[in-house]
């Protein structure tokens, strides 16, 4: 009997969204957003609440809230939202920095990444994160800047990059083109309904949905694949 090929050779190349896709959100950015709200509002609870209420971020439990704007919006976006309250752009830049002690890699995102690049399939990175601060957290993995990295730096685009960000195609229409592959071929795996937008209105072959259900089951209709972390693209489809 024959053996479906795995999903990923469905697709002449892959762009990847970064935070919850290819970092576990969750290990990577609470105890750095927690860091961020006490240092840019220091002893002034009122005014903490408010930052994790505008963010969608539980300070009790320590953890950002399901579909919170911090989980999609970009760093623009979100020094704007807190401009009324803070330095938003001195808390972003806390975050960014404060968030490099903890940056960790989603479940099979490195086995993934390996055999994307044992099997000569291009791919990349679009990011609502800035450009810069990606490039220090991949770094900080030992991703790039590395005598073999897993990942170019030519190929990883944020929302400074010059595209535009997610749910806008900019940056996915870049990514393709410096992948060197149409855009119709080329699949974009999120775990927000930006990445799926973006990819529709790329016009990628697909978009594929990354993570449990509890999570983002709320996306699922947008997405042409749904998997439940990223070995999915290694496992056969029909």
């Amino acid at each position: 009997m024959r053996t479906s090929a795995p999903l990923m050779d469905r697709f002449d190349a892959i762009v990847f969204d970064k935070d919850g896709t290819l970092l576990d959100f969750s290990a990577t950015w609470d105890k750095a957003i927690y860091e961020a709200i006490e240092r840019s509002a220091p002893n002034d609870v009122p005014k903490q609440s408010a930052i994790a209420s505008l963010l969608g971020y539980d300070l009790e439990r320590r953890t950002v809230l399901l579909d919170a704007p911090v989980v999609h919006a970009s760093n623009t976006e979100l020094a704007a939202m807190l401009n009324g309250l803070v330095d938003g752009e001195r808390m972003v830049s806390i975050c960014t920095t404060a968030v490099l002690q903890h940056v960790t890699p989603a479940d099979m995102a490195v086995e993934v990444l390996h055999r994307l690049r044992d099997s000569k399939i291009p791919f990349g990175v679009a990011t609502n994160d800035d450009e810069a601060a990606a490039l220090a957290q991949f770094k900080a993995l030992g991703w790039i800047a590395t005598e073999q990295p897993l990942l170019n730096k030519q190929h990883i685009f944020g929302c400074d990059s010059g595209y535009g960000h997610k749910p806008e195609p900019g940056m996915l229409v870049a990514a393709a083109k410096a992948l060197g592959a149409p855009a119709e071929r080329c699949a974009m795996i999120g775990d927000a309904r930006g990445d799926l937008e973006a990819a529709r209105k790329a016009g990628f072959a697909a978009a594929i949905l990354v993570g449990p259900a509890a999570a983002v089951q709320q996306h699922a209709h947008l997405a042409d694949y749904w998997i439940k972390d990223l070995g999915g693209l290694l496992q056969p489809t029909k």
